[in-house]
C-alpha cells in the first residue's frame, strides 16, 4: 500500500491509495459521510485495470479537512478494534 495526498483547498483533500480498491475506498468514504464536520466524501477507481483508489473529502465551513480525516480514522480504528474483540470472544 502506498498513500499520497493532494490538498485541493483548505476544505478539500484527495487521497490516492495504491494497492487498494473498493473495499477500503467505500469504508473510508462512508465513515467520512457520518462525520459531522464533513460535507462531502466519495471514492473512485480511475480505471478498472489500475490498482488504486482516490478518496475525495470536503469539510464543512472552515473546519480543517485534515482534522476531520483524523477523527474518521480514529473512529474506524475504534470500531474495528471493538469488532475484533467481539469476534475473539466468540471463538
Amino acid at each position: 500500500m502506498e498513500v499520497s495526498a493532494r490538498k485541493v483547498s483548505e476544505r478539500e483533500l484527495v487521497i490516492v491509495i495504491k494497492g487498494e480498491g473498493h473495499t477500503l475506498g467505500n469504508l473510508v468514504a462512508k465513515a467520512c459521510i457520518n462525520n459531522p464536520h464533513i460535507d462531502f466524501a466519495t471514492y473512485r477507481i480511475p480505471h478498472p485495470l489500475m490498482d488504486l483508489v482516490e478518496i475525495t473529502i470536503v469539510s464543512k465551513d472552515d473546519y480543517p479537512v485534515e482534522r476531520a480525516l483524523k477523527e474518521v480514522i480514529d473512529e474506524l480504528k475504534a470500531q474495528l478494534s471493538e469488532l475484533s474483540k467481539l469476534i475473539e470472544d466468540k471463538l
